[in-house]
C-alpha cells in the first residue's frame, strides 16, 4: 500500500473502500442509483448461496441480490462485484423488471470523493 487517507468516516487505501455510511447491496434502487450513491457493501461472499466468481480467477468476488426498487413493477436484480476484496463493490450492474439495465464502476475524483460512472446501459 502506497498511502492511507483517513478523513471523517472514511478510510481510503486507494481503492473504492469506505468504512462508514455504505449502502447495502440489497438496498440498491436502480431508479436512484447514480454517481453520488456512495460505497456499496457486497456482504459476506463466503456464506451466501448467491455468490460466484465473475472474473474467473478462482476467488468468489460477486453476488446477485433482488431488490424491491421504486418503479411500478418493483423488482430488480443487482449484481455487485468486489474484485479487490475490500468488502465494498467495485462494480454494480442492475437489471430492472422491464429489461432496462445499467452497469456502473466506481473511482475517486480529484477531491477523493467516491463516484460511480455508468459504463453500460440499455434494454434486454
Amino acid at each position: 500500500m502506497d498511502g492511507l487517507l483517513i478523513t471523517a468516516g472514511v478510510v481510503d487505501t486507494g481503492q473504492c473502500d469506505v468504512v462508514a455510511d455504505h449502502l447495502s447491496a440489497d438496498g440498491i434502487d436502480p431508479a436512484t442509483f447514480g454517481p453520488g450513491a456512495g460505497a456499496v457493501d457486497v456482504g459476506d461472499l463466503t456464506t451466501t448461496l448467491d455468490a460466484f466468481d465473475l472474473d474467473g480467477d478462482g476467488i468468489v468476488d460477486s453476488r446477485v441480490v433482488s431488490t424491491d426498487g421504486s418503479d411500478s413493477d418493483g423488482a430488480a436484480i443487482v449484481v455487485v462485484s468486489d474484485f479487490d476484496r475490500d468488502g465494498v463493490a467495485d462494480r454494480v450492474t442492475t437489471v430492472e423488471s422491464d429489461g432496462d439495465f445499467a452497469g456502473w464502476e466506481c473511482h475517486r475524483d480529484e477531491q477523493g470523493v467516491l463516484v460511480w460512472d455508468r459504463t453500460d446501459s440499455g434494454t434486454l
